[in-house]
């Protein structure tokens, strides 16, 4: 997922207010598209004029190469879901290190963590990590795909479920991504919209049979951070339950929303489950969680399904997601997601009272903020990204607010009372700064 952005569209002051700030940032820039396609080699990194490079990071806060000190409510796009070097996941993981990490055979730590996993969500029974949350729902798919006998799936237009080439069709458009995924997948997918009952209701009643899986997020995050209404998700459950066809729910970004994921917060009980981000305390991880009759077949001498990995729970990984799901406990989250509600009411009555059409999304901990009046319900009354919410990034990120160039956003536990007020007024200033 790319950050598509226009250079014209950034106003002249942001644009001079940015480079005078950021100058060494433009000379590592300039060095880093020497060596690397585009000066970056992580796509959504990557903003006009050019990244600013950051030194540190701790708590809630960044420091960049600049020194300029910059309040994350982006937190690595949910990653950071304790902030920033939080001191018992670091003491956690340099203490693994430190004991051998590169190690071909299993640990005890992926055995805890597998345990507070199945502990925790609702629908699993057997666990198997991975390095990310493209290889979790890659490898959730082939499960499925294994279990029916059918290769294609249903997904929904606007998902975004990683960088394999069987997700990467009806994103941003109707087919592929990018020209780097094959034509022929195109006819291996099947979308609907969003929040639309009758649509999925109608693709089952006439595809049900011939499709391996329906697969969604339960917050629709690159899309702009879309909650799914209870009736879309019961439904999803009820047809594939009739199909006979493995659900599975994305929540590599809604894992954080209670203890069990949005699973357990809606009342809804996927087969499999995608996971990352958080549950790696700071290093790269993915999971796919779900009952034991669908895991076994990544059972080394029964299984259909080989899967494997230098760096599938490495000791270090295991130890650190532990360490972030001990402390990020149900209190923890009650109490984010209480900041996150109070916050996104702030944010709508502020942009009630600007001069724009504002609509805030989001559940929980998670925000995003849409150019349009609302309401948004899917892909296609989406306005994440684009020209003003670029503009928005940069008049944020000037008044020392990091947010996503496509306008959204999402807290931490670092984050206090005084930072919530931060986000808000700068948001205002930003608003003001565009009128």
């Amino acid at each position: 997922m790319t950050n598509q952005t226009d250079d014209t569209a950034i106003p002249d002051d942001l644009r001079e207010a940015y480079e005078r700030r950021t100058p060494r940032s433009r000379a590592l820039a300039d060095r880093a598209r020497a060596v690397m396609p585009g000066g970056d080699t992580r796509s959504v990194t990557y903003h006009r004029p050019y990244p600013s490079y950051v030194d540190s990071a701790s708590g809630a806060q960044l420091t960049t190469v600049d020194g300029e000190t910059l309040l994350d409510a982006l937190n690595n796009y949910t990653q950071s879901v304790l902030g920033h070097a939080p001191e018992p996941v670091v003491e956690a993981v340099c203490d693994q290190f430190r004991a051998g990490n590169g190690i071909a055979a299993p640990t005890e730590p992926v055995v805890g963590l597998a345990e507070r996993l199945v502990d925790r969500l609702p629908s699993a029974d057997r666990v198997r990590f991975c390095n990310s949350g493209t290889e979790a729902t890659m490898n959730a798919i082939r499960l499925a795909m294994a279990r029916t006998g059918n290769e294609r799936i249903c997904k929904i237009r606007g998902g975004y479920h990683g960088t394999h080439d069987i997700v990467e069709v009806g994103v941003s458009g109707d087919g592929r991504e990018h020209e780097g995924i094959p034509r022929s997948v195109e006819r291996r997918v099947q979308t609907v919209t969003y929040n639309d009952v009758e649509q999925l209701k109608a693709t089952f009643e006439v595809l049900g049979d011939d499709l391996a899986c329906l697969i969604l997020e339960p917050i629709l995050g690159v899309s702009g951070m879309i909650p799914a209404s209870d009736e879309f998700l019961e439904t999803a459950r009820d047809v594939t339950y009739d199909a006979d066809v493995p659900l599975i729910f994305d929540e590599v970004m809604s894992f954080r929303l209670a203890p069990g994921g949005a699973q357990e917060r809606r009342g809804v009980e996927p087969d499999l489950t995608a996971l990352g981000k958080l549950v790696g305390g700071g290093l790269p991880v993915g999971a796919v969680a779900g009952r034991e009759e669908l895991m076994e077949q990544f059972h080394p001498e029964t299984g259909s399904v080989d899967h494997s990995g230098t760096f599938n729970a490495n000791p270090a990984t295991m130890i650190g997601g532990a360490a972030t799901l001990e402390a990020f406990d149900g209190d923890a989250i009650e109490a984010l997601n209480r900041h996150g509600d109070r916050l996104r009411t702030r944010l709508q009555r502020i942009g009630d009272d600007s001069a724009h059409a504002i609509t805030i999304t989001g559940e929980g901990s998670l925000f995003q903020i849409h150019f349009t009046e609302g309401p948004v319900r899917n892909h296609h009354t989406s306005a994440a990204g684009g020209p003003r919410s670029e503009q928005l990034f940069h008049a944020m990120r000037r008044e020392g607010v990091f947010v996503a160039p496509r306008g959204m956003g999402n807290l931490s536990t670092a984050m206090d009372d005084d930072d919530l007020e931060a986000i808000a007024t700068t948001f205002d200033r930003a608003l003001a700064l565009l009128e």
